[in-house]
């Protein structure tokens, strides 16, 4: 695996923080409220009263209004988690850059997660699937991107239910976002994706009959010419739309960051999107 900017990493935490859904944030650092209901005392909803029910949960406000016994729920106080998921596959390597931009962002938001007492997973998905941890700075530096699977790659990971899910890939699934998002984010609170794409992935150049060496699909060759250049730039706007989609609703959704463009434009991409905050102060 390239190097990193290790230090850029170390410089963007001492400034930088996740951002957290203003509803689940409490006063107290690390402490953030669950989806479900629970003990913690900020009220959920209401169900119906049934035979067996603790009387103490009744809602006796509401029986005065509407003669109807109702339970008060409150939502469940929970330790946060937060995983990040880092595409091992072959093309995340296509460039030293690519490979080093996705490394530190993953990096980062482990770093970040951690400061925030956040309990990170930091999962390899390549040939197969890996959890990086407890050491993880030094695993991350050992892993070589290789084969096709990536964020396809199975068994599943044992996710945390209703943790924040952050995936780091180039998005290119052979299978498409959809399947991704439907395998990657059950469960999930909120679920987004920072794509990292190269220059020449994003925006091909025209250059005539040429052999094209895909690192996952082999060798072809393929006139690259204005046309099949203007249908490659259709064909992964379709693409983006399917993450889009997929991913509507559930959190940041889809972040694209040029690899050349290096960490900091990254950073500046994620904060206009709501994935990082400033520090205060």
């Amino acid at each position: 695996m390239p190097a990193w900017d290790e230090a850029g990493v170390a410089a963007a935490a001492r400034r930088l923080r996740l951002s957290a859904d203003p509803r689940r944030r409490r006063h107290g650092s690390g402490t953030r409220l669950g989806s479900g209901p629970g003990a913690s005392l900020e009220f959920h909803d209401h169900r119906a009263f049934v035979p067996g029910d603790d009387l103490r949960h009744v809602d006796w406000g509401v029986y005065a209004r509407s003669d109807q016994l109702v339970l008060r729920r409150h939502r469940q106080e929970v330790s946060p988690r937060v995983e990040i998921v880092l595409d091992g596959s072959a093309s995340m390597a296509i460039s030293p850059a690519k490979s080093a931009l996705a490394t530190a962002l993953a990096a980062l938001l482990t770093t970040l997660a951690e400061a925030d007492g956040a309990r990170p997973l930091l999962w390899w998905l390549g040939a197969g699937t890996r959890r990086l941890g407890p050491d993880w700075r030094a695993a991350l530096r050992d892993q070589q991107p290789a084969g096709q699977t990536g964020l396809e790659a199975r068994p599943l990971p044992p996710f945390a239910a209703g943790g924040d899910r952050i995936l780091v890939s180039d998005g290119l699934c052979p299978a498409g976002g959809a399947q991704a998002v439907r395998a990657l984010g059950q469960g999930a609170g909120r679920i987004c994706m920072l794509q990292i794409l190269t220059r020449d992935e994003r925006e091909p150049a025209a250059s005539g009959a040429v052999r094209l060496h895909d690192v996952e699909g082999g060798e072809s060759d393929v006139l690259l010419d204005g046309a099949a250049c203007a249908a490659y730039r259709l064909r992964l706007a379709r693409h983006q739309g399917e993450w889009q989609a997929a991913l509507a609703g559930r959190g940041a959704g889809l972040i694209t960051c040029a690899a050349e463009d290096g960490l900091e434009a990254a950073l500046r991409a994620l904060l206009a999107a709501g994935v990082l905050e400033a520090r205060a102060g």
